[in-house]
């Protein structure tokens, strides 16, 4: 009988716990700002920023900005267009392709955001 209610006791515990999180806690959200679109242009011009973030930036939309959206389909689009295969665990672009990176970020520096 003590087994039984020490494992009552325990799965009554943790249950309760799992409810108390989802009805509390944050649901995670994905809101980057001029300075992280920057960074992010920066790190793959450099050759510096991992695959998965990039397809992770290209992939998710920014609904919190639609200007900051409005760039991310750009780059979306010059990777579709631009991109080439990963080699070395490194992005490439042809040459076009990160002309435009490069304009895309000197707007965003342009728009008041800081100089790396």
């Amino acid at each position: 009988m003590a087994d039984f209610l020490l494992v009552f006791v325990v799965t009554f515990a943790v249950i309760g716990g799992v409810a108390l999180a989802m009805a509390f806690g944050k649901t995670p959200v994905y809101q980057p700002d001029i300075e992280d679109l920057q960074s992010i242009l920066t790190r793959l011009l450099e050759g510096q920023l991992p695959p998965h973030e990039w397809q992770f930036f290209i992939d998710m939309p920014i609904r919190h900005n639609e200007d900051l959206d409005a760039i991310r389909l750009q780059c979306q689009k010059i990777n579709e267009l631009y991109a080439l295969r990963i080699r070395n665990e490194t992005l490439r672009f042809r040459e076009e392709g990160e002309i435009k990176l490069r304009f895309i970020l000197s707007k965003l520096e342009q728009a008041g955001s800081r100089s790396f």
